[in-house]
């Protein structure tokens, strides 16, 4: 595959919290994942996150907290493996469409992804002192890019041409910061295609190019999406 979408980096979930055991296989990881984002739709993280799971899912407490000893390794985790399958199937879709590097092409499938994902959805929703509290957790993911973030990308495609030269990075950074607000607050929707559609054919005609080739933006999105999994975070938020 193309730049090496697909496996090469996103092929399993960060797995260093982990202290894998001889008599916890795979499948019963993946039971405890699946239970973790069960409770996480339910109730949030609560204080009680690991004893919940571990009711759900028929694996002792014990076994789980071997496993994940801090009280927020184990929805990381869970977020760990859901924004690894979300990144996966928005860079599939880029790379298959011939028109996949220009910004309101990945947006199309960046807002599609997130808000047809209830775990992805919900974290965007949830208290904004719990969604720190796991965004500074050593060993998560970006999973809120900030407007820098997302300036960095807008003029990444710049220098590809696929976002028009005169425009502003930090206009198209906040357009599409108060779109994705517009989508988180209105979600869920039965038409989620046809709105993302729309918005992204606003967000095309003004700030895409006609670039004919979009292979350089494809590059740039990749090298940006793999950059939020290795964003260093400042000392204070350690």
């Amino acid at each position: 595959m193309l730049y090496g979408f697909g496996t090469a980096w996103f092929s399993v979930v960060r797995m260093s919290l982990v202290k894998q055991t001889l008599d916890f296989d795979q499948a019963r990881l993946d039971s405890v994942l699946t239970s973790a984002e069960h409770v996480f739709l339910e109730n949030g993280i609560v204080d009680d996150f690991v004893p919940q799971v571990a009711e759900h899912s028929d694996v002792p407490a014990d076994t789980i907290l071997s496993l994940y000893s801090q009280p927020l390794d184990l929805p990381v985790a869970m977020l760990n493996r859901e924004f690894t399958r979300m990144y996966q199937g928005i860079l599939a879709n880029i790379e298959r469409d011939p028109r996949g590097g220009l910004l309101s092409r990945m947006y199309t499938y960046v807002f599609t992804e997130v808000y047809e994902r209830p775990v992805a959805r919900t974290l965007y929703m949830i208290d904004r002192s719990a969604l720190h509290s796991l965004m500074v957790h050593q060993h998560a993911k970006n999973y809120v890019p900030s407007g820098e973030i997302q300036v960095d990308l807008v003029q990444s495609l710049q220098e590809a041409g696929m976002v028009r030269p005169t425009v502003e990075p930090e206009l198209v950074s906040s357009a599409i910061t108060v779109m994705s607000g517009g989508l988180a607050l209105t979600a869920p929707h039965e038409n989620l295609g046809e709105i993302v559609e729309s918005l992204m054919g606003m967000l095309g005609s003004a700030f895409d190019t006609d670039a004919d080739d979009t292979t350089p933006g494809k590059k740039a999105f990749y090298s940006w999406a793999t950059s939020l999994d290795t964003a260093v975070r400042a000392p204070a938020s350690l």
